[in-house]
């Protein structure tokens, strides 16, 4: 059987890519005591002050235990600060400390060179149409999960 028309070789690629990028990040953010995943939490509340805890897990397609886990452990580190909506106390607001600017400084470093590794061997043009490409993929597994999820739960 051809390996290109085997799905779940196709699985088994993006998860040999998730895994490396997780070891990548891991190792080049060591010295800022920060993990892989916590790097989306922290440049999105950078790029988005004041962002709900219910947003930023929207936008980053988690859900809210993974993202309520992440920004409590970035606001442990000083990276973060929560702070209590003044008219819904249920919602909280996310902002960058100034202890997180050099983090992420190095974290937008590192996705730069960790991009410029992986699609060394492609031209501009291919480049965007695989980031198309993996962008709609993503969204379709986020959607079946939700419907899935939804069905489960009676919410249909």
């Amino acid at each position: 059987m051809n390996v290109d028309t085997n799905p779940e070789h196709f699985l088994k690629f993006i998860s040999i890519i998730q895994r490396n990028t997780n070891r990548y990040f891991g190792i080049m953010l060591d010295d800022d005591h920060i993990g892989g995943g916590q790097q989306f939490f922290l440049t999105h509340i950078y790029e988005n002050e004041g962002i709900t805890m219910y947003d930023l897990a929207q936008i980053g397609y988690f859900d809210k235990g993974t993202a309520t886990k992440a920004v409590q452990k970035l606001a442990e580190q000083g990276f973060v600060n929560i702070r209590t909506d003044a008219e819904d106390k249920r919602v909280r607001h996310l902002y960058t400390t100034p202890a997180a600017l050099p983090v992420i400084d190095n974290i937008y470093r590192t996705r730069e060179s960790w991009r410029n590794l992986l699609f060394s061997n492609f031209s501009e043009q291919e480049a965007a149409a695989i980031r198309h490409a993996l962008k709609t993929i993503a969204e379709n597994s986020w959607h079946a999960i939700n419907n899935i999820t939804q069905k489960k739960e009676g919410k249909d």
